[in-house]
């Protein structure tokens, strides 16, 4: 897709967005256009951003891991969901893949302080140049993300038990593995994911520092399920060669196309069960 298509289609979305939403936020709506062509204009490294085709106050996301770091080779998906007043509050940002951090909370929450209410907070020490402010955007906010999973901050974690793998692989990664294999295991379902939706996953330094102008892909339930109706028989030959794909050095049975494809129909099931709640840790996505 040429950027002249890209503006159009956000220009469209952005007329409908202000003919039906109050007029008090079309300030909002402004400041989040400018902020759109300013990242098709200058497109960020490490990531994409596309609005919601029905909400533009809502913006899908699909961040990359970076090259040489232990998130290298994943595709996130996250949502990212700005308020009425924006900039003046922070916008809150949710993984919809499946996380193993400490900043990260098991339904996808993402715990960092740019995302934070301005202002100190007292209790937790957080002073107001650490917190939101009207300075910062969409580009600041997901580099800052970026930055959150290649070092994370464990005095105050999101998820305990992901700090305590972390701390001890630090510690000690060759004998304490548990933390790296978690994230090995959802990298492999997030490449699934991304390669059904056409996105190449940079795997170089060089690859993912270009900058990525093309258009992030949406694919429905349905899309997914005609993919995973595609070539079933190759099912049980992938099963027939599961006891050779079994890693020695790491002790961790590698991910096949069958356990891709079960993952991916439990995905769909967890987005058609309207009623569902609780832990979604076994979900490649998670529920906003």
């Amino acid at each position: 897709m040429t950027n002249s298509s890209h503006h159009h289609d956000h220009q469209r979305l952005y007329n409908t967005s202000v003919t039906s939403t109050d007029p008090h936020q079309h300030g909002s709506l402004k400041v989040l256009k400018n902020e759109l062509s300013d990242l098709i204009k200058d497109p960020p490294e490490g990531f994409i951003v596309e609005p919601d085709q029905n909400d533009f106050f809502t913006w899908n996301v699909g961040i990359f891991g970076a090259p040489n770091t232990l998130f290298a080779g994943g595709y996130y998906k996250a949502l990212l969901k700005f308020p009425v007043d924006y900039p003046y509050r922070p916008p809150k940002l949710k993984f919809l893949s499946d996380m193993w951090h400490p900043n990260v909370y098991t339904d996808g929450q993402i715990c960092i302080s740019i995302l934070h209410e301005p202002g100190e907070d007292e209790r937790s020490g957080e002073q107001a140049c650490e917190r939101w402010s009207v300075v910062q955007n969409v580009r600041s906010i997901l580099l800052s993300i970026i930055s959150m999973l290649n070092e994370p901050n464990i005095s105050s974690p999101a998820n305990i038990d992901a700090s305590i793998d972390y701390r001890k692989y630090k510690d000690d990664p060759i004998n304490n593995r548990t933390y790296k294999e978690k994230l090995d295991r959802l990298i492999e379902k997030s490449k699934a994911i991304a390669k059904f939706e056409g996105i190449e996953i940079p795997q170089t330094v060089e690859e993912y520092t270009k900058r990525f102008d093309k258009k992030l892909s949406l694919k429905t339930n349905d899309d997914v399920q005609d993919y995973l109706n595609d070539d079933d028989d190759d099912d049980d030959d992938d099963d027939e060669q599961s006891e050779d794909n079994y890693s020695q050095s790491s002790r961790i049975k590698l991910i096949t196309n069958s356990d891709i494809k079960l993952a991916i129909k439990s995905t769909i099931k967890s987005n058609n069960n309207n009623n569902s709640s609780g832990d979604y840790n076994d979900h490649l996505y998670t529920k906003w």
